[in-house]
């Protein structure tokens, strides 16, 4: 246990140092020299009841325009002085796979881009604007309702999450955002301990300050595994739909939605009746926040659904 929190402890001292040097040496703000948080600048739209949240056509949330994360042209003067930077150093240290492991994790933690560009140029990559706009919206829905008003980490979860994980005297729960979940598809391993739940954490903020709510919710759709061996949004939807993304109707969006949770178990070409008990958890909590309207809940609820092998869920 001691050395645990031990583990924990060095890895939140590095990383706040890596994080500070970063906000003095480039003076983009982080929130940790001050209490700055993500900027949200909320839109003003015509009040009407028959309005439905998730069918506004500008954005995801449309309640709000979510304005954090760097601008491409200062993303590029970044990128362009940190290539140059890192190149020197890198040429007078050895190997990367030498170095300590503490030291290995702190460089991902500061070069996120290494590892993401090189999956965002994939032929199976899909755009958000490419999708169903029932995709993204029935995803925030199930797994993170609150995600374009709240940072990297979600407090109320985490405490609530550690609380039962203290009890147990395990990690048995998780209080991860769709950014934590991201972190942990890409950069980390399925070890459930509290050490990688705190790189989890160091790592999801770092994210959020170097990409905008709309690239990360791309990012996941793209990178996560959704079963049947299809891993994205893309392998996905052809493999249980015979359609691509921006194809899919709202019933089958829902079901897209449902797979995170237990991709292989809810399979629907192999498991329909707990697939179809999942997807109606997922329309039931997009009505809830308001992504859609009643109507169209008991439609997509009714709908039957012809999946590539035959069946009908």
């Amino acid at each position: 246990m001691f050395k645990t929190l031990f583990k924990i402890i060095m890895l939140a001292i590095i990383a706040f140092c890596g994080m500070t040097v970063y906000e003095l040496w480039s003076g983009n703000e982080l929130g940790i020299l001050n209490n700055t948080k993500p900027k949200i600048a909320t839109t003003q739209q015509p009040t009407n009841k028959n309005t439905v949240k998730g069918n506004n056509s500008n954005n995801i949330n449309s309640s709000q325009q979510v304005t954090s994360g760097p601008s491409l042209e200062e993303r590029k003067m970044t990128k362009h002085e940190r290539s140059a930077i890192k190149s020197i150093i890198l040429s007078v240290l050895p190997e990367r796979n030498t170095w300590p492991v503490p030291l290995q994790k702190t460089y991902i933690l500061f070069n996120m881009e290494d590892i993401i560009e090189p999956l965002r140029e994939k032929p199976n990559w899909v755009k958000l604007s490419q999708m169903n706009r029932d995709v993204p919206q029935a995803l925030i829905a199930i797994e993170d309702h609150n995600f374009y008003n709240h940072g990297a980490i979600a407090m109320e979860s985490i405490i609530r999450a550690f609380l039962v994980n203290l009890s147990a005297g395990e990690v048995v729960q998780g209080g991860s955002t769709i950014t934590q979940q991201l972190v942990k598809n890409v950069f980390l391993t399925q070890e459930q301990t509290m050490g990688r739940k705190a790189e989890e954490v160091m790592l999801a903020l770092m994210l959020e300050h170097q990409y905008t709510k709309d690239e990360i919710l791309e990012m996941y759709l793209n990178t996560t595994y959704l079963g049947a061996g299809s891993t994205g949004i893309k392998e996905a939807s052809r493999k249980y739909f015979d359609k691509t993304p921006g194809n899919l109707n709202l019933a089958e969006a829902a079901v897209i939605a449902a797979l995170p949770y237990a991709p292989s178990a809810l399979n629907p070409l192999e498991n329909t009746t707990g697939c179809k008990k999942r997807q109606l958890l997922v329309l039931q909590e997009m009505q809830r926040y308001g992504f859609i309207s009643q109507t169209q809940y008991h439609e997509a609820k009714a709908q039957r659904i012809w999946l590539s092998n035959g069946k009908i869920l």
